[in-house]
């Protein structure tokens, strides 16, 4: 593979160790996404398994779905807010998260933002490839329905994966693998092909859910069911942060997508109106099916996939696999794979490009067995709700350092590849971000501890705090951050 092009910034010495190609401003001629595709990036985002277990988790865990969908609604509305502002600093600087993250964290302190989503994207990229998996069984299954009786291994039932299930995580990552070599301007196209798709799936999928649970009546009359020692009030806390971090990435992230949009005001109008819709109709369509599965089988099944895997009807089944197969892999390749590249391509400008970095994505997300994180509802949400408390702070001083102390004036960006620069601060650390950062996210650690290990005794209070973990640490973070810097 050939070495990086260095970038316009790039000079003798120091200077390349902050720019290459893929890390510079997006000229002119590159900048082709329109409005258009801002929001079918959207409508093939919005479509994919994980947003629909969101809200499927909280009905198996006792939200009864008009619950559910009124606390991802709430969530999805709060987090559109700072996804449409990051988009908007994107296209208008034509600047990535990595470089926009120099501004508030310094040179050298851009790198502590850069892991925290790095590893994010990893984690999920490796779950998609896992529900994607999941879909290609479906198919499978379909195709051979002896496939259902294949057991070949004796993996202990800890392990929470057969060889089965393997075999279809790596036909779904060898399928994958090619998407990762298509270049952001290209990848408007995949975007256009799944919006003109997902809707029509969308609404064979909504009338199979409503007409195998008898209509809305039966749906609507499922009460709330929560164990101890949960509260009703408790769990929609965490729905609403489930949903939120469901797209927190972008929050971050989008910035990398809309860099490439021509008008930084038409590509801002179509996320503010494609998130909030798209996502709650997908988290609607999972709780339907989650609830009409509930009716039909009997059991609480919050993995649609699970319920496309009961599908007697072969033809169906396959489609049914192939396109949440289809959805999986757009999603990953644009809130995964590009934001983890940009992230390596951004630390290590000398050795990594935004390819490298995406082949190196799709290598770790196959090393950190993300079947583990798939297994329970409760494990899944404690997942969302864990990378929330970083997450959330972290976005809380990016949009705190623009908004209120730079009072929305922009970035000098030339300065932004400049060492010993304009934001350089101190050794190349602004303090006041890891501070705020630090500030924000140590209250929150007792919460995501129990989260993590509910054997442990804490306090009403500090669940109840740690609910809104995201919200409560940008925050935390963007008030510390803007009082340090006035």
């Amino acid at each position: 593979m050939l070495a990086p092009e260095p970038g316009s910034f790039t000079n003798e010495g120091d200077s390349a160790r902050w720019s290459n190609k893929d890390l510079d401003p997006v000229r002119r001629e590159r900048k082709k996404w329109e409005w258009y595709h801002v929001g079918g990036f959207w409508i093939a985002e919005g479509f994919n398994v994980a947003q629909m277990e969101t809200i499927s988790s909280a009905v198996a865990l006792g939200l009864n779905p008009g619950t559910a969908l009124v606390a991802c609604l709430v969530g999805n509305l709060m987090v559109t807010v700072p996804v449409c502002i990051m988009g908007y600093i994107g296209a208008k600087y034509s600047i990535n998260f990595p470089v926009i993250a120099r501004a508030s964290f310094g040179m050298w302190g851009s790198y502590i933002a850069m892991v925290i989503r790095a590893v994010v994207c990893v984690i999920w990229y490796g779950v998609q490839c896992s529900l994607g998996g999941n879909a290609v069984r479906c198919m499978l299954e379909a195709i051979w329905p002896s496939f259902k009786t294949w057991h070949a291994n004796s993996l202990p039932a800890s392990a929470s994966i057969t060889a089965s299930d393997i075999l279809t995580f790596a036909l779904f990552w060898i399928v994958s693998f090619p998407f990762l070599f298509l270049s952001i301007p290209a990848l408007r196209w995949l975007f256009l092909i799944k919006m003109c798709l997902v809707p029509l799936f969308w609404v064979a999928l909504f009338t199979w859910a409503l007409t195998a649970g008898h209509g809305w009546g039966p749906l609507l009359g499922i009460p709330n069911r929560i164990s101890e020692p949960w509260t009703v009030g408790y769990a929609f806390c965490m729905t609403i942060v489930s949903s939120i971090s469901g797209n927190a990435t972008f929050a971050i992230n989008m910035a990398d997508i809309t860099r490439y949009a021509r008008n930084p005001r038409s590509a801002t109008i179509a996320q503010a109106f494609g998130l909030p819709i798209m996502i709650t109709l997908t988290e609607l369509l999972g709780v339907v099916v989650a609830a009409s599965a509930q009716i039909v089988y009997g059991q609480v099944l919050w993995n649609p996939l699970t319920v496309v895997a009961l599908f007697e009807n072969r033809a169906g089944k396959f489609f049914a696999g192939f396109m949440f197969a289809f959805a999986n892999i757009g999603t990953n390749v644009a809130g995964n794979s590009i934001p983890f590249a940009n992230d390596m391509t951004g630390m290590l400008p000398r050795y990594m490009n935004i390819r490298r970095g995406q082949i190196l994505c799709a290598l770790l997300g196959f090393a950190i067995t993300p079947w583990q994180i798939q297994a329970k509802a409760a494990r899944f949400l404690a997942f969302l709700n864990g990378y929330s408390v970083f997450l959330g702070p972290l976005v809380g001083i990016l949009l705190s350092d623009y908004l209120l102390v730079r009072k929305c004036k922009g970035y000098n960006v030339y300065q932004l590849y400049k060492p010993h620069g304009l934001y350089w601060f101190w050794h190349g650390v602004n303090w006041r971000a890891p501070a705020a950062l630090l500030t924000a996210c140590a209250p929150l650690l007792p919460g995501l501890a129990y989260a993590i290990n509910p054997q442990l005794k804490v306090s009403r209070g500090i669940l109840e705090f740690y609910s809104l973990s995201w919200l409560d640490g940008a925050m935390i973070s963007g008030s510390v951050q803007t009082l340090h810097d006035r």
